[in-house]
């Protein structure tokens, strides 16, 4: 700061001499030094009224603006310390949440395992109730192609006999001798 008042002293003493002289070199110091020392006493009387006309808008200014400053600094310390809250807060949810995730992940793998197994036995169930229900088919076609078998064999064992035997039977004796070779066949049965 001196400096600089000292450099501008300076340049105000060069331009009061160059303006001073009169073309010729001669330079009267005297009068060069009277109108520098009145500039610069108009210089510092001005200097002195903007200082206390200016002094208290200054200072309200600077201690408003340090106010503010400071406000906000206190605001954001509590920012800061309600976001660290905050912060807190939620890493505890989210250890919370995991758990809870860890424990929905593990009864969904139990119901899983759950399902998976009455979907076996319910398999194994239905694949019982097939095989039952083929082995009562299967008799049943067993049933009904032996009979077909046994009215196919005495029909032709009836043919053979008319044949050998000729037309000489009676319906009659075709009845009673078809009633006996049944009785044969289910006696081999």
């Amino acid at each position: 700061m001196k400096k600089l008042i000292i450099t501008l002293i300076l340049a105000a003493v060069s331009v009061s001499a160059f303006a001073a002289g009169d073309g010729h070199g001669a330079v009267d110091m005297g009068a060069m030094l009277k109108n520098f020392g009145y500039r610069v006493l108009v210089f510092v009387l001005f200097v002195i009224i903007l200082f206390k006309l200016l002094k208290k808008p200054i200072l309200e200014f600077l201690d408003k603006r340090s106010k503010e400053i400071e406000k906000s600094i206190q605001t954001a310390k509590e920012a800061n310390e309600t976001a660290k809250t905050e912060i807190e807060s939620y890493k505890l949810k989210m250890k919370g949440f995991e758990k809870d995730l860890e424990t929905m992940k593990q009864r969904a793998l139990e119901a899983a395992e759950n399902e998976k197994k009455a979907i076996i036995e319910d398999a194994g169930k239905q694949i019982e109730k097939l095989g039952r229900l083929a082995e009562s088919r299967i008799q049943a076609d067993y049933k009904k192609a032996s009979e077909e078998l046994k009215q196919k064999a005495v029909a032709a064992a009836l043919e053979a006999a008319q044949a050998k035997l000729g037309q000489e039977l009676t319906p009659d004796r075709q009845s009673e001798i078809l009633g006996n070779y049944i009785k044969k066949l289910g006696v081999i049965r």
